[in-house]
């Protein structure tokens, strides 16, 4: 069974979540819970002041309305669906949820594109992003037109770090066909400022650098044919970009390409090390105008 939490606050963006989950092929049987938060003040004042009381009833006789919403909206692709109400902080509720209840994959819809929209992202998905110990996916409305009918245009980032082992794991885990559009991206920093006396070095270990990167990729190609049957090579390319910026660097090919969404790995790393997502993992979800999925698997061993 996938064990996949819905996240929602009855937002567009939580809609957008929503369709970018039914394309998602999920191992069956998909067991859904759609989850909101609801204000409970600090204190159980609520339970003998009638005006915190009802203030708590309308919340969530509101919220009740978006999560009937969201059921009915996932009734052709789940096959179980629940309702919860979350408690507290939101970031950390549907953290701790998603461990207690030992899900495959937290669901929830990004910000605006704006500038203050990208100030607010760390508020509640930036912080899921970062603390949860499964998979995350931060969904966006794509800028091109698509259907739910239309392959999926997916880019991994890939090198020989072990997040992009957790990336390609955790990716053909899912029931991928040959329609899917793969592209596995590798990026080569460019570096300025030296000496004049240094550039035939530093050109030297450029070229290298590609080598080496287009070698990574290759191998994760034929990794994921192997690992997925149902996947071909045809169907996977492998790219090198060279940048002296490597989150502008992804996110103009993910623009050129019109991906769908963008795969990330995330390394074992301790929860103290989790409060600080990379920085060109975080600078990728602030600014990318598709979906992103940090891949985790959730039995690894967190130190």
């Amino acid at each position: 069974m996938t064990k996949v939490i819905l996240a929602t606050d009855g937002s567009p963006q939580a809609d957008d979540a929503i369709a970018f989950l039914k394309r998602l092929p999920m191992p069956r049987p998909v067991d859904v819970d759609i989850v909101t938060n609801v204000f409970v003040p600090l204190h159980n004042g609520d339970l003998t002041d009638p005006l915190l009381r009802d203030f708590r009833e309308h919340q969530e006789a509101e919220a009740n309305q978006y999560l009937e919403r969201s059921e009915a909206a996932l009734d052709d692709f789940a096959d179980t669906v629940t309702r919860k109400f979350l408690h507290g902080d939101i970031g950390h509720s549907i953290v701790e949820f998603a461990e207690q209840n030992e899900s495959d994959f937290i669901v929830m819809g990004a910000t605006g594109r704006s500038g203050i929209g990208r100030i607010l992202l760390g508020s509640v998905s930036d912080y899921v992003a970062t603390h949860a110990t499964c998979n995350v996916i931060v969904a966006r409305k794509p800028l091109h037109q698509c259907s739910q009918e239309d392959p999926m245009k997916i880019t991994i980032g890939y090198n020989d770090c072990e997040g992009s082992d957790e990336a390609i794991s955790e990716f053909t885990k899912l029931d991928w066909t040959t329609t899917a559009a793969i592209s596995l991206l590798g990026v080569v920093p460019v570096f300025q400022g030296f000496s004049p006396d240094l550039m035939p070095n530093i050109v030297q270990y450029r070229s290298e650098q590609r080598v080496a990167a287009m070698r990574y990729l290759k191998a994760g190609r034929e990794r994921l044919t192997s690992e997925h049957t149902q996947l071909s090579t045809d169907q996977i390319s492998c790219d090198v970009v060279e940048t002296d910026h490597v989150g502008n660097a992804i996110i103009e090919r993910l623009e050129e390409n019109k991906n769908d969404v963008i795969v990330i790995g995330d390394s074992h790393r301790s929860r103290i090390s989790r409060m600080l997502l990379g920085s060109v993992s975080r600078f990728v979800l602030q600014h990318a105008h598709c979906s992103m999925w940090i891949a985790r698997d959730k039995n690894a061993v967190h130190d």
